[in-house]
């Protein structure tokens, strides 16, 4: 408390002189899924956890997250071990080629003619923990294989309502996020991490909206924006 009276001279000039710190000028920490065969868990991260890719703070199985945006991206990844992200850009912003599946069987693939790469068509969420507010705003950028259980939360979030019947903000909610190791259907007798189930929590309280939502909604699309402006930042292990 007296800590507070003696800065309060400062609360008049409050992020003054930050300005030009966006969200390209600082690192933003993504919510990952540590996989088996990842470099953070050679170093001793649990595999099949919820992982903060800044701090290497582990979430275990469940995470409790608020949603402040959205948006679809193409993903490049390298073809060769340990597949990480060569680049993420808005829709349509690169050249690329169709591959059609061997035999017929399957679906066309999108890949970029420069590099040989396959772009896939992906998801970026901006997430908030209330239960961990000091890791901030978290980008969550799943892979394909999670593609499922992103397209049903993509329809919740699209179909809450408030109790007056009104369509819900996308951050008005918050949901559970499950992981778990599952079968890799690329290696046999391998094990991934995958996103398999979401559930809705609870509508966000007026002090989480208050303290922690409302004043990160003038940037956020600036923050979601940014995953494809800065195509060097890697994921690690996101997905």
């Amino acid at each position: 408390m007296k800590q507070t009276e003696e800065l309060s001279f400062l609360e008049d000039m409050a992020g003054a002189g930050l300005e030009s710190i966006t969200a390209n000028e600082q690192a933003i920490p993504y919510l990952g899924l540590v996989q088996p065969d990842s470099e953070a868990a050679a170093a001793g991260a649990t595999p099949g956890v919820w992982r903060n890719s800044a701090t290497g703070e582990e979430y275990g199985n469940v995470v409790t997250v608020s949603v402040f945006a959205f948006r679809t991206i193409w993903s490049e990844r390298d073809t060769e071990p340990p597949f990480g992200t060569i680049g993420r850009y808005a829709p349509n912003s690169i050249a690329v080629t169709i591959q059609q599946p061997k035999g017929g069987k399957g679906y066309p693939k999108m890949i970029n003619p420069e590099t040989g790469n396959e772009v896939q068509e992906l998801y970026v969420y901006a997430l908030f923990l209330p239960e961990h507010p000091e890791a901030g705003v978290m980008l969550f950028n799943p892979t394909v294989s999670s593609m499922k259980t992103c397209k049903s939360w993509n329809t919740q979030l699209k179909s809450q309502l408030l109790p007056s019947g009104a369509q819900a903000p996308i951050f008005a909610c918050t949901w559970n996020m499950a992981c778990d190791l599952v079968d890799n259907p690329a290696k046999k007798g391998a094990k991934m991490a995958k996103f398999v189930k979401v559930e809705k929590n609870a509508f966000v309280s007026k002090e989480l909206f208050e303290t922690y939502v409302k004043p990160q909604l003038p940037a956020i699309q600036q923050t979601v924006l940014s995953i494809t402006d800065n195509s060097n930042v890697d994921t690690e292990n996101a997905e």
